[in-house]
């Protein structure tokens, strides 16, 4: 005897199965909430490829300074559900996105300070590089 069990699924019985499944992974999302409580988490990580992995940026959320963000060391905290606006400023450039979080949400943003368009050149004729920086959420 085969130890591998195989199970022929109508397309109406894998239809219910996925119906069952989207319904379970929404009730496990609630309770989820419901534990958490009334609070979301923000992470900013900084952990890109092309970053200049030396260069500070200070991270403010809802125009409060929350510290710096290092690169491959994430910063979170816990921030009340609702909309919230979140800025990266290298001491150059600077970047805002605005986020909403959902009571028990985990919100990621992705930061990068990187070579903005052109930043070579200026590296090369005149050793100043003009880092860009920018924030995406995950």
């Amino acid at each position: 005897m085969s130890p591998v069990v195989t199970i022929d699924l109508s397309d109406e019985a894998l239809a219910k199965l996925d119906d069952a499944l989207d319904t379970t992974l929404d009730d496990i999302a609630a309770l989820e909430r419901a534990w958490l409580g009334n609070s979301a988490t923000l992470t900013v990580l900084r952990n890109g490829n092309g970053d200049f992995q030396d260069r500070q940026v200070f991270l403010y959320v809802d125009d409060e300074l929350w510290g710096k963000v290092k690169y491959g060391r994430p910063v979170s905290r816990e921030i009340p559900p609702g909309r919230h606006k979140v800025r990266a400023f290298n001491t150059l450039f600077s970047h805002t996105i605005e986020i909403d979080a959902i009571p028990g949400e985990h919100v990621r943003l992705k930061c990068t300070n990187g070579l903005a368009r052109g930043g070579w050149i200026m590296m090369v004729i005149w050793q100043v590089a003009a880092l860009k920086v920018r924030l995406e959420r995950e």
